[in-house]
């Protein structure tokens, strides 16, 4: 009788942990994705300019290289 209890110990967690599984799909509509857009950084921050946000991370790239910094 025992490792039938200590059977029935084991499998009962095995068979609850399906159980709290959330749905991860995500929503479609009509074809189409029902969710929110996601903003690219240089939408938000350099309202839609590509080539100011690419002059940005350049700059910020040169001045994160010690070889161009030091000016030797």
């Amino acid at each position: 009788m025992r490792p039938f209890k200590l059977g029935a110990a084991l499998l009962l967690p095995l068979l609850l942990c399906g159980c709290l599984e959330v749905e991860q799909e995500v929503p479609w509509l009509h074809g189409k994705y029902a969710g929110k857009p996601d903003n690219l950084p240089q939408h938000t921050l350099f309202h839609n300019d590509r080539l100011a946000w690419m002059a940005a991370i350049h700059n910020r790239n040169n001045f994160q290289n010690e070889y161009n910094r030091a000016n030797p």
